[in-house]
């Protein structure tokens, strides 16, 4: 876990805007770990993102600045993921899914929150939904995006879109594990040797985290995190540290997505150490789909128990292995309600990171619309 600390705080001190980053401690004991940016924005209903499968608060970089600028924005690590608890889930599918979205409403509750335009992607668009049918009153605008676990699997095999190689093989190496053993089973061998150091310029600031603590970036620091900012990270800080190179090698386009801030394999090491513990949020998903790409509860059969005046944004990538049609689907379910959905182009199922610019203007508007 020190290790996934030490590499979010090189993410986050690419922010530049005020952020407090703190756990958010819950009755029953679990913990989530908890981004809040521009938490003096109190006058406009605040943005609440939930990450998607294997991810974390750090892969929202792209996006926190932007999306904090005229209200408060809320990151959070989901239950079972990240640096939040990981508890044993339920065994059930429905058991193990209102284990989630009861630890969201928990934090809500802790953090006196009293609604929020909720976004989530892919998982987190699955638990955003099941949320908000039992929480309506929370939710003044739910956002989608390319969530995952809505349709039913089709019993026709030529209806189902092919996966993204990277999918196909990561299944063909784990076969009845959990989606992400391979990382833990491949412990050391998932690591390549770094570079040979280079010596730091100066020696790197320590980012001291507690709660209700205001982080602010020191020029320095953002010099040191952030290549987007200097002409070469590694000019400036010693390459101390290996880097997943299994990640890299599945996801090799992840490198490329966050290239504007990090020219170095930050982001690989980050998903490698969110993914590297202990399974808990991963075997709660693993007992909630039938097979990577569906649902054991496919949401489409649940979306018309949203209130119908709660409106809804879907936002898929246009080349995305989600199946897009949801969108129509939930619109015919939802006759008499706001339903909106839409493709970026030159986007995958990571809208956010691929078309990040395009993403944020989308999100912007979709929350100046609430207030």
């Amino acid at each position: 876990m020190s290790q996934l600390k030490n590499v979010e705080a090189r993410i986050l001190q690419c922010l530049q805007n005020k952020f407090l980053a703190r756990y958010v401690s819950l009755p029953n004991q679990n913990k989530i770990w908890t981004v809040t940016v521009s938490p003096e924005l109190r006058d406009r209903t605040p943005l609440v993102m939930v990450h998607g499968f294997g991810g974390g608060v750090g892969l929202w970089i792209l996006n926190m600045d932007s999306l904090s600028a005229r209200r408060t924005l809320h990151t959070f690590d989901l239950l079972g993921f990240g640096r939040s608890s990981r508890p044993a889930f339920p065994r059930d599918p429905e058991g193990a899914e209102d284990e989630f979205v009861t630890s969201i409403e928990t934090w809500r509750e802790t953090m006196e929150i009293p609604s929020m335009i909720l976004l989530g992607h892919s998982l987190g668009g699955f638990l955003a939904t099941s949320y908000s049918i039992k929480y309506p009153d929370r939710v003044k605008h739910l956002i989608l995006v390319d969530p995952w676990g809505f349709p039913l699997r089709p019993t026709d095999p030529s209806q189902i879109r092919a996966p993204p190689t990277w999918v196909k093989a990561v299944a063909s190496v784990l076969g009845r594990s959990n989606p992400l053993a391979v990382l833990r089973v491949a412990g050391p061998w998932a690591w390549s040797p770094p570079l040979d150091p280079i010596p730091a310029a100066h020696p790197a600031p320590v980012a001291r985290r507690g709660q209700d603590q205001s982080l602010q970036p020191s020029p320095q620091w953002q010099a040191s995190s952030c290549p987007s900012q200097t002409p070469r990270l590694h000019h400036l800080v010693a390459v101390s540290k290996p880097w997943p190179s299994l990640v890299q090698r599945f996801r090799p386009d992840f490198k490329r997505k966050f290239a504007d801030f990090f020219d170095d394999d930050t982001i690989s090491e980050y998903i490698y150490h969110c993914n590297a513990q202990n399974p808990s949020g991963e075997t709660a998903f693993k007992t909630m789909m039938e097979s990577f790409g569906w649902a054991r509860r496919p949401m489409l059969e649940r979306i018309h128990l949203i209130q119908k005046e709660m409106p809804i944004t879907m936002i898929y990538g246009a080349n995305t292995w989600i199946d897009t049609s949801t969108g129509k689907k939930v619109k015919l379910q939802r006759p008499d309600s706001y339903v909106r959905d839409m493709e970026i182009e030159g986007a995958s199922h990571h809208v956010y990171a691929d078309q990040p610019h395009i993403f944020n203007t989308v999100v912007e508007e979709i929350c100046d619309s609430v207030d």
